[in-house]
């Protein structure tokens, strides 16, 4: 085996090295929606490992930017359809912007090659350390600039739902850890690491396995037990699907509303009766409260229905003397009166406004369509009656921090209204919604997922799916969830694992430090 991995050290094989870093990317992104192939995720390293045996620094970190470039083009392609095909920038521009903001993303990838590379000659801190500076960079990623939280590694085990109940504690960077401990442990066979180590790290790696997986069951049967015993609350989710080019245009407005009006009577017939109706994001494509007529309307579809609506439309604030939109959310009773609203704080960059404009002052945004919105300033819930609403619009979702601000303050059931009309028929709607599920898995709230033009979902407290209506689909579901008020360790304490990792990649990068120095004193000595 050693015999075959030194034939990728030699000068010709380089473009070998390559592909295989190349390929590594590719096996990453095969774990995420439309794929979903998520057992690749334990292997997907395998190949990046490989070609960076016997390579020096410059090289390792070449080796992890080509990984990293080749798994996000592969996994955020979309980018390129919304800003080209809504953006109205030309096709060349819009592949050019992609690849700059996966060549950013891919920069962490390099450093954990570099890393990775540098370890190569300490098992120990290789096969152990190494998994926790993929969490480090990943946490880093999610809050460095705006933040970008998407395909964290640990989403590609969406699907495999004992294991990622475990999210109640770690959050997705616990799933993280595992998967590249996996990665590292059989490359650690592969290289012959020891008999006597391999051994005892294939055990530990399957107790965690097996741990986690008695915990998800665990969990989840104790969970659906005290679900059992709560009140329910039916809800009715609307798909309205309506095309993008057509949503804000003036004479669609009357046929937008009144598929809305059609689509919640039908759902408000059901038996039992729901007892809350939600739209998606800017469902009513108008200034509500201010465009006088439509509003009305509105209000009368909600008294129509007679059971309480929450929806969203752009809203205008004061700021700093000077009007501003707000992407918002409102929820209106069942005689049409707002009772509440919720503005969204955590706005897509680029899209619905340019960050750090001082210094990016000749950089206009992407999608002129989403018009320069505001950020709100209050993280409350909406509420409602014995219930609290915690909204999270649209991107807002994968943002774990924000949906625990909402539960801190008082939330019981996580709300979350899109427009993923952007998107296409790509597989972001799908990544998007699996991110989503997330939040209820990690705050034990259920989740309802209302998408303009899908995917739409309702969620349980252990991340189970109680109905979905698929893309590109007009309709309604119903489904009943149970709040069940638990405050969970994610909760209460958010990303110590994260953290943990962090400290524990600082100590692995001091101590190796200290090795080299140690190492490189004694050979000038000798």
């Amino acid at each position: 085996m050693k015999t075959f991995f030194s034939a990728w050290n030699q000068p010709g094989n380089r473009w070998l090295a390559v592909l295989m870093s190349v390929l590594s990317g590719i096996l990453l992104t095969a774990g995420f929606p439309k794929l979903e192939l998520y057992p690749l995720a334990w292997i997907a390293l395998i190949p990046l490992f490989s070609a960076l045996q016997g390579r020096n620094a410059k090289q390792a970190f070449i080796l992890g930017f080509i990984c990293g470039l080749a798994h996000y083009v592969t996994a955020l392609y979309w980018i390129r359809y919304v800003i080209y095909h809504y953006g109205g920038i030309p096709l060349p521009l819009a592949i050019m912007v992609l690849l700059l903001l996966c060549a950013y993303l891919a920069l962490y990838t390099g450093c954990f090659a570099v890393i990775a590379n540098r370890w190569e000659q300490s098992p120990l801190l290789w096969v152990w350390a190494l998994p926790a500076v993929w969490v480090a960079l990943e946490w880093v990623r999610a809050h460095a600039l705006t933040g970008f939280p998407w395909a964290s590694l640990g989403y590609t085990q969406t699907p495999f739902e004992p294991l990622v109940q475990v999210a109640d504690i770690t959050g997705v960077y616990g799933i993280s850890w595992l998967i590249i401990l996996g990665n590292t442990v059989l490359m650690g066979w592969l290289n012959q690491n020891g008999l006597r180590m391999n051994i005892l790290s294939s055990l530990t790696v399957a107790a965690l396995f097996a741990g986690m997986l008695f915990y998800g069951f665990s969990r989840s049967e104790a969970i659906k037990a005290l679900e059992a015993g709560a009140a329910p609350l039916r809800a009715a989710v609307v798909q309205g699907n309506i095309d993008q080019a057509q949503k804000w245009e003036p004479s669609y407005q009357q046929e937008t509303l009144e598929r809305y009006r059609r689509l919640s009577l039908e759902a408000a017939r059901q038996n039992p009766r729901p007892d809350l109706i939600v739209w998606p994001e800017t469902s009513a494509p108008f200034f509500y409260g201010i465009q006088e007529d439509l509003s009305r309307q509105l209000d009368d579809i909600v008294r129509e229905v007679g059971i309480p609506v929450l929806f969203g439309s752009p809203g205008v604030k004061v700021v700093d003397g000077e009007r501003r939109l707000v992407n918002r959310a409102y929820l209106a009773d069942e005689t049409g009166r707002p009772i509440g609203y919720y503005d969204k704080q955590h706005l897509v960059p680029f899209g619905e406004y340019v960050p750090y404009q001082k210094v990016l002052f000749f950089v206009h945004k992407l999608v002129q369509a989403a018009g320069n919105f505001a950020a709100g300033d209050n993280p409350a819930p909406i509420e409602w009656g014995d219930q609290r609403l915690g909204v999270l619009i649209c991107y807002e979702a994968i943002f774990p921090e924000l949906a625990r601000e909402q539960l801190d303050r008082g939330a019981s059931i996580l709300v979350n209204i899109t427009n993923d009309a952007w998107f296409g028929m790509t597989s972001a709607p799908y990544q998007h919604m699996e991110i989503a599920r997330w939040r209820a898995v990690e705050f034990r709230a259920p989740l309802i997922r209302s998408a303009n033009t899908g995917v739409s979902a309702v969620f349980d407290s252990t991340g189970k799916a109680l109905g979905t209506i698929p893309l590109n689909e007009e309709g309604y579901l119903v489904a009943a969830v149970q709040p069940l008020y638990i405050v969970t360790f994610y909760a209460k304490w958010g990303d110590v694992f994260a953290w943990i990792c962090v400290l524990t990649s600082v100590g692995g990068l001091l101590y190796s430090t200290q090795g080299l120095k140690r190492r490189v004193y004694s050979t000038r000595k000798a």
